[in-house]
């Protein structure tokens, strides 16, 4: 029993892998232009208001209570379109935090093993969500997935702080030093 479980368990685990990556992969492939134009520019993420549209069902229910399928059909592609939309740059917001980051780092003289550890943890615990959440789009919508979308928003917002502190302690010794 105790061997079946562990196989379980196992086989679990890989397959929770195999669909984040997928995911990834599937955010990273998505080449359609967003509408706001370039993200490679965007320092924000969305608004949390917008952020709670997308994913929440309300409008979805009042969708499937007018009864018309060729309505229902469009708004879930539209839906999930602007989701994974969203997926995109999050995941684009990430790596620009990150590259800023390594610059930053590269450039300080005395980091903190612990911060420099939470960063990585909460990078890869980002780029795994934004993972899952593209492929559970895919797969089945955005409707079912507001609270990790809030997740991701949280932990993107506390890694551009930690980042933007750094940064700034970095500018301020390297401005103190060269006063000096």
């Amino acid at each position: 029993m105790e061997f079946t479980s562990l196989i379980a368990g196992v086989v679990l685990l890989l397959l929770l892998l195999a669909a984040g990556a997928k995911g990834w992969l599937t955010s990273r492939q998505w080449d359609e232009v967003t509408p706001g134009g370039d993200d490679e520019g965007a320092t924000e993420g969305c608004p949390e208001e917008f952020l709670s549209r997308i994913f929440l069902r309300g409008d979805w229910e009042f969708v499937r209570k007018l009864g018309a399928g060729g309505i229902e059909r469009l708004f879930q592609q539209e839906r999930k379109r602007v989701a994974l939309i969203w997926v995109r740059q999050t995941s684009a917001m990430v790596k620009r935090v990150m590259r800023a980051h390594t610059q930053a780092a590269r450039a300080s003289a005395n980091l903190e093993f612990s911060t420099e550890i939470r960063i990585l943890g909460n990078f890869v615990t980002l780029m795994s969500v934004c993972g899952i959440l593209a492929t559970a789009i895919q797969l089945g919508g955005p409707l079912w997935l507001n609270g990790l979308a809030h997740f991701a928003h949280r932990l993107l917002q506390q890694l551009a702080k930690l980042q933007e502190s750094m940064q700034a302690g970095v500018l301020a010794r390297s401005e103190s030093g060269g006063n000096t």
